[in-house]
């Protein structure tokens, strides 16, 4: 290995200014003596996350903080020696450099900084919920033997080069060849990020890339429907069953829990809480959060003693929290009750049978905003937690790796600014598993509020005309990215396995 313990001590290592100004908040909100405190559990906090953290841009690789010396960072002997062995563990390169040692503790560095920095607002900037969200991130369930541990039994996968064409055209037109994107392929990314103003077909690009898909295999497919028009046009291709709930409850056991040991228990229970939490723009404060977490866990108790465990088990279960601490009903409360007059599920499929069948659930349009993203943000959360437990999807002697899943969501804005951990768990870690997201919007402004980076993490960018701001644009697509002036289906492209971007005819009118 070209980098030791002795060198590590010697050498110096950075944060970018941003990420290094929220370490000195925690610093100084928390208490702690030492820069090093805070920089350390960046570190680890990035290095809990199964997936390695993104280049850091070009303003960011310019914009350092002082730098630390590996020993202030690390510390020495033993110690630097245990974080050397995990840095590199992670990144799965025995024989790196010291230049490329820094970088990635820069990027972990960055990274975690930023992980940190969310879980001191979602624990409502108290130590104590700070602690516990850290304890959480901490607690996983292993693979191996322990009472109340099932064995995960693995998912089909379908092993097939999906190669689509962007569109009914698919032209680029500049030289006029064909365009496709390799949902699967060697070193890519599955996943996509579809955009575009209203009637600039996105929508119809995306059914159509789909359709081609399920021409090619029988990957189940998830797809979130809001203006009822995806299941006359998916449906038959995918065999999927339609479900329109509060009508039609989706029949899906969002509270199952596979393993029953208490640490899977709580991990579960804190998961489940942040997805219920994230249906408001406002996030419940500590108290609050801490409160909603123990009734999920108490209702998912209850759930594998006698009848499973359902939402309107959480809401009350969150009353008698409330009634014990001594604290009176509030917002959370009556959103929770206000959701839960309606059976928005049914425990009747687990999450390993529900995902195993391609599904679309068409939201209501009637319903409120909360009642939408509650229907979306335990969906997909059960399948963050199903697909994520999978062993790694197998590859060929191509590097091909076959495909498990496909989720599709429309009007992913609507979700993209509420922060949802399973949307950005599902970006991040599915693609090993055979996982693939198909995200639609309106604008590239949408995914730039968004702080998992989840544009960094897709396969392919596709834009239609749209009014966005000139910053996120050229960020994805470079100075060729001029949205505004695109005509009737055409569209800028970007596959991050070519480098390149493209201007495409996807589709003509008529």
């Amino acid at each position: 290995m070209g980098l030791g313990v002795t060198e590590l001590s010697t050498s110096t290592f950075w944060t970018t200014r941003a990420a290094d100004k929220i370490c000195r908040k925690l610093t100084e909100k928390l208490g702690w003596k030492h820069r090093y405190v805070a920089a350390r559990i960046a570190i680890a906090r990035s290095l809990s996350l199964q997936d390695w953290p993104g280049e850091l841009r070009d303003n960011e690789a310019d914009d350092k903080a002082t730098p630390l010396r590996g020993m202030q960072l690390f510390g020495e002997g033993a110690e630097g020696a245990a974080w050397l062995a995990l840095i590199t563990q992670h990144c799965g390169d025995p024989a790196m450099t010291k230049q490329t040692f820094q970088g990635w503790v820069s990027r972990h560095w960055t990274r975690g900084a930023q992980l940190l920095d969310q879980d001191w607002i979602a624990a409502g900037e108290t130590m104590e919920g700070f602690v516990s969200r850290l304890a959480e991130h901490a607690s996983f369930s292993g693979s191996g033997a322990g009472a109340g541990v099932s064995p995960v039994k693995a998912a089909s996968t379908f092993a097939v080069e999906a190669r689509i064409p962007i569109g009914e055209v698919a032209e680029d037109v500049k030289s006029g060849e064909r365009v496709s994107f390799a949902l699967n392929i060697a070193g890519g990314s599955p996943h996509m990020a579809i955009m575009g103003g209203v009637g600039s077909g996105k929508t119809r690009t995306a059914v159509y890339m789909l359709k081609e898909l399920g021409r090619q295999c029988n990957v189940p497919l998830l797809a979130f429907d809001f203006k009822g028009d995806l299941a006359e046009q998916l449906a038959g291709q995918f065999s999927a069953d339609i479900v329109s709930p509060p009508d039609t409850p989706v029949p899906l056991d969002v509270l199952h829990v596979e393993d029953t040991d208490d640490t899977s228990l709580k991990t579960s229970a804190a998961r489940i809480r942040d997805s219920i939490a994230s249906i408001k723009l406002r996030r419940p404060g500590g108290v609050q959060s801490e409160a909603l977490r123990e009734a999920v866990y108490a209702a998912l108790r209850a759930g594998i003693k006698g009848k499973k465990a359902e939402l309107s088990d959480v809401a009350a279960a969150l009353e008698s929290e409330y009634a014990g601490r001594g604290r009176k009903p509030d917002e959370l409360t009556a959103t929770l009750n206000e959701l839960t007059q309606f059976r928005l599920f049914e425990p009747n499929h687990t999450p390993a049978e529900f995902f195993a069948r391609s599904w679309i659930l068409q939201l209501p349009r009637d319903g409120s905003a909360e009642m939408r993203r509650l229907i979306i943000n335990l969906t997909l959360d059960a399948l963050d937690r199903w697909i994520n437990s999978q062993p790694d999807a197998p590859t060929d002697a191509k590097g091909l790796r076959a495909l498990r899943h496909v989720t599709m969501l429309d009007e992913a804005h609507v979700i993209l600014s509420t922060g949802l951990p399973a949307l950005g768990n599902l970006v991040r870690m599915s693609r090993s598993k055979g996982g693939a997201v198909m995200l639609i919007s309106q604008s590239p402004d949408d995914f730039e509020s968004a702080e998992d980076g989840y544009l960094d993490n897709m396969g392919m960018t596709l834009a239609f005309n749209t009014q966005a701001r000139p910053g996120p644009t050229r960020r994805i697509f470079g100075e060729s990215g001029a949205l505004a002036s695109l005509q009737v289906g055409e569209a800028i492209c970007r596959v991050r396995s070519e480098a390149r971007t493209q201007k495409i005819i996807s589709w003509i009118s008529g």
